[in-house]
């Protein structure tokens, strides 16, 4: 566990740095919408700040990915495909706890705690704010059901897993994350020979 930690703690900071980042400027756009008096606003503005949220949650987990590449390669490492997932839950360990806090706030009707970490999950999480305040199930928006501030964490979890795995296996969505190397850094025929055979055995 502590080699886990000393191997990965940046990574979670990463991850968790991402979104009070983007929290902020998602609570922004919000309150911009909201003085517009625009509910539609209010809702793309959200949904932008989501995709941009989970962009840059996917690049971090898929540098991460691609940083272990070469250990999981030589057998240094094992393998973890759900690495992803575990540094995403630790990044989202507060939210995980407000909605909790929410939870028990909401079913067991102590007005207090559940208004109290709901004003924190919404500050903390402020891309999801337009969203929750617009969408509504049951004819009760999504900011006021429990369960709600459970299913915001699970995108950037999902998306943290796949951008892990797709960085340990070296797949890019796009050329833009891969570095165009000066020719003198370029790996020569004979060294992309041997590591194409160091895949191979690798697979057996």
């Amino acid at each position: 566990m502590k080699a886990f930690f000393e191997r990965y703690s940046y990574e979670s900071v990463r991850l968790a740095l991402n979104q009070i980042a983007i929290s902020m400027f998602g609570f922004a756009l919000a309150m911009t919408a909201g003085k517009a008096e625009s509910d539609a606003l209010l809702l793309w503005s959200s949904i932008g700040s989501i995709v941009f949220y989970l962009a840059l949650t996917y690049g971090t987990a898929h540098k991460t990915g691609s940083g272990d590449r070469l250990s999981i390669q030589y057998g240094k490492i094992p393998f973890r495909p759900y690495l992803g997932l575990v540094l995403s839950l630790i990044a989202n360990s507060v939210n995980l706890l407000l909605a909790i806090l929410i939870t028990v706030g909401q079913l067991a009707e102590i007005g207090e705690l559940e208004s109290i970490s709901r004003l924190i999950a919404l500050l903390i999480q402020g891309m999801y704010q337009g969203v929750l305040a617009t969408v509504s199930v049951g004819g009760v928006t999504l900011n006021g059901i429990w369960w709600s501030y459970f299913v915001i964490t699970l995108p950037a979890m999902l998306v943290a897993t796949l951008g892990y795995i797709a960085g340990a296996k070296d797949f890019h969505i796009t050329k833009m994350g891969i570095p165009d190397l000066p020719e003198s850094d370029r790996p020569s025929k004979q060294e992309l020979r041997e590591q194409r055979e160091l895949e191979k055995k690798s697979r057996k």
